[in-house]
């Protein structure tokens, strides 16, 4: 009987511990992640909290991203040569420390264009869009234009 009980005791309290962990973790953003596109790059940035005790949290940012650039002179002209398009795809994956059940996560594309131009003339990227998710630890969130 007594062994009984303390079985019966052992499974409660691993029951116990397993709800309580699964409860105290409900991940969810913090505010709306942020994609942002410079002249040369995507960065992404999010922040995600209820994460219960976990010491890190896996995320993993895919996708596609398609790139126009030319070539231009000093003086702004185009030579007399087709755009580059470029797809670049992503999968990126990166655990981020956790600390009190909330994590910051940051990802960069970049750079947008492998277009070499000849002396002279610079790379001008003329367009970019993107179709890009973030998911992980129960969560996702879509960017795209």
């Amino acid at each position: 009987m007594i062994r009984k009980l303390s079985i019966a005791l052992v499974v409660m309290t691993a029951l116990v511990i397993t709800v309580g962990s699964t409860l105290a973790a409900n991940a969810h953003f913090i505010g709306t992640p942020q994609l942002t596109q410079t002249s040369s790059s995507i960065d992404i940035s999010a922040s995600v909290a209820g994460l219960g005790n976990a010491a890190g949290a896996t995320f993993n940012l895919s996708g596609t991203v398609n790139v126009s650039s030319r070539c231009y002179t000093r003086k702004g002209n185009t030579p007399q040569a087709a755009n580059k398009q470029e797809n670049i795809a992503v999968n990126d994956t990166d655990t981020f420390p956790v600390r009190n059940g909330r994590t910051d996560i940051s990802f960069s594309i970049s750079p947008l264009s492998t277009l070499t131009c000849p002396g002279g003339q610079h790379v001008v990227i003329e367009s970019v869009t993107y179709n890009l998710t973030l998911s992980g630890e129960g969560v996702s969130y879509n960017f795209s234009s």
